[in-house]
């Protein structure tokens, strides 16, 4: 009996002892590819629908198999406005205008949260959310182990196209946007699958790209640094289109950053400098690796119609996109 109480007491022990220990690297490594923070961009796109969606969220897992989410989501069936950050591009482009957003992004206060358990099995990365939902997603490896890529291969909420990067940098690393600018632009691949229609018939399609590189590759710092701004099309005239990246609001502690383009010619119809419009607003999320490096962005668009009520949701653009090297 008191072998049996003595074998009793060093098992309870030894597993009082194992869970005051510090988090091992066998446990570590669960972890998908060993990285524990993921930019992801997911929507649901169908050609014949106009309730399609979009999240971009931040993915935060943890050794003990736990998952949390933060992510902003756009709908076309609920008609958001866009927003405004605080900055204002001056000195970098044909405009000195305040840069714009999809509605929400500007603010922490609009994201919503979700929180769950994850499996690693080979390649495949499952996500079981609270509440039934579930997602996998295809891992590999990128920038020499430094950098984790996600593809959707399955879900169960309606997702049709989703991709993401993962590395264990913190959500306040950052690069700020006036060193981006002089980076080298003709390496980053712009990969997009977008919900719009056509201008001649009004017909919905998926625009799909993948492999060409960015459309604009020079771009010019704004005064103060905190914005970077550049233009296609002949300078300062009807063909040119006007673009902007800033972050989101103050620029410390997060990676979120904006894309917000429109064409000159939008402008100059309305006798605006700045197009109030239905502008191109794409929130996007810095791609960082464990090195500190930058490699670009994961972001979604989400230019819901605002100004055409006789078109409504057929005058939206929709989709997910990255710009990655």
């Amino acid at each position: 009996m008191r072998s049996r109480i003595t074998t009793l007491a060093s098992s309870a022990a030894t597993a009082l002892l194992a869970a005051m220990l510090p988090v091992t690297s066998a446990q570590a490594a669960a972890l998908p590819l060993g990285k524990a923070n993921f930019t992801i961009a997911v929507g649901g796109l169908k050609v014949a629908s106009t309730e399609n969606w979009v999240r971009l969220g931040q993915y935060t897992f943890s050794p003990d198999g736990t998952v949390s989410e933060r992510h902003w989501h756009w709908s076309q069936r609920v008609r958001v406005a866009r927003a405004y950050t605080e900055f204002t591009a001056t000195n970098c482009a044909d405009r000195d205008c305040r840069v714009a957003t999809a509605g929400g992004y500007q603010s922490t206060g609009a994201s919503k949260t979700l929180t769950g358990t994850y499996s690693v099995s080979g390649s495949t990365l499952r996500v079981n959310w609270s509440g039934g939902q579930w997602e996998e997603w295809t891992l590999t490896t990128k920038a020499g182990g430094a950098l984790a890529n996600v593809e959707l291969s399955a879900n169960n909420f309606g997702a049709t196209h989703g991709f993401g990067n993962g590395s264990n940098a913190g959500w306040d690393a950052r690069r700020p946007l006036s060193a981006i600018a002089t980076t080298d632009w003709s390496r980053y691949v712009h990969r997009y699958h977008l919900w719009k229609t056509s201008e001649a018939s009004a017909a919905p399609y998926i625009d799909t790209g993948d492999g060409s590189p960015f459309w604009l590759r020079s771009w010019n710092v704004c005064s103060g640094g905190q914005c970077i701004a550049g233009e296609t099309g002949a300078a300062g005239t009807a063909t040119a289109t006007e673009y902007y990246i800033a972050p989101a609001n103050s620029p410390t502690g997060h990676r979120r950053d904006t894309l917000w383009g429109w064409r000159l010619q939008h402008a100059m119809d309305r006798g605006e400098t700045c197009y109030t419009g239905n502008s191109h607003v794409k929130p996007m999320l810095q791609v960082v690796d464990d090195n500190g490096v930058f490699h670009g962005w994961v972001g979604v668009e989400a230019s819901l119609n605002q100004t055409v009520p006789a078109q409504g949701a057929l005058a939206d653009d929709i989709g997910v996109f990255r710009i990655l090297d």
